[in-house]
């Protein structure tokens, strides 16, 4: 598996928490497929303390997505 080099030095999480750095609302959402990455993605986001709160099919069509909730 070829990885890339930013991978694992926290990155992601650095760009996450400045992105969010200087809202004013008191909590923050977002869907994320269950499926992607064979659950890591999910798992990446309950690392970051989003919890699970719902699931959603924004589409009949599409995949099923939960629905992640965590304070600011």
């Amino acid at each position: 598996m070829l990885r890339v080099p930013w991978r694992g030095t926290g990155t992601s999480r650095r760009i996450h928490d400045e992105l969010l750095s200087n809202r004013e609302e008191k909590q923050v959402s977002l869907l994320v497929n269950p499926l992607a990455g064979d659950g890591k993605v999910k798992a990446l986001y309950e690392a970051w303390g989003y919890a699970q709160v719902s699931l959603q099919q924004p589409t009949p069509d599409g995949p099923v997505l939960t629905a992640m909730l965590r304070a600011l």
